[in-house]
C-alpha cells in the first residue's frame, strides 16, 4: 500500500525523510536516470522509494518524490508526443514544487519549478532540464 497522498494545502514545511539505504540508492539512481534523458526509468526509480514511505511526519517529503515523478512521467509523455497528458503531469509537478523549500535532499526546488511552469506556457522542445545540487551548483550523481 503506498503513503498516503499530502495534499499541497497541508504542506507547512518538509524534513528529509528516514529512508532506508535502498531507498536512498534509489533515489540517486532516479537521479542519474533522470539526468540522463531516460525519464520513464528515473520515474520508476522514484517510486521505488517513495512507495515504501509511511505516514509520519517525515514522510510528508512525499510530495516531493511526486512531484519528481510528475516531471519525469510529463517528460516522458511529451517526447511520445501525448501533449495533453504531459501538460497534466507538468502541472501537477509544478504545484507540488510550489510548495516545496527552494533545495530539497540536494537538488534545486525552485529551477524545477521555473522549469515546469515554463513547460506550462510554452511547452519548448529546445529547453533541457537537469537535476542541480544544491549544495555547488553541480549536477547530482550517485558517484
Amino acid at each position: 500500500m503506498p503513503p498516503r497522498k499530502r495534499e499541497v494545502g497541508e504542506i507547512t514545511s518538509l524534513d528529509v525523510p528516514d529512508f532506508t539505504d535502498e531507498q536512498w540508492k534509489h533515489f540517486q539512481e532516479g537521479v542519474d536516470l533522470f539526468n540522463s534523458g531516460r525519464h520513464w526509468h528515473a520515474h520508476e526509480s522514484w517510486e521505488a522509494a517513495w512507495l515504501p514511505m509511511g505516514d509520519g511526519t517525515r514522510d510528508d517529503a512525499e510530495i516531493f518524490l511526486r512531484a519528481l515523478i510528475q516531471l519525469a512521467s510529463g517528460l516522458h509523455l511529451k517526447q511520445r508526443g501525448r501533449s495533453k497528458g504531459a501538460r497534466s503531469q507538468l502541472l501537477k509537478a509544478k504545484e507540488k514544487f510550489d510548495v516545496c523549500p527552494t533545495f530539497f535532499m540536494g537538488i534545486d526546488c525552485a529551477s524545477l519549478r521555473v522549469f515546469a511552469e515554463h513547460q506550462l506556457h510554452r511547452y519548448s522542445d529546445d529547453l533541457i532540464c537537469l537535476l542541480r545540487s544544491a549544495a555547488r551548483g553541480k549536477m547530482i550523481s550517485a558517484e
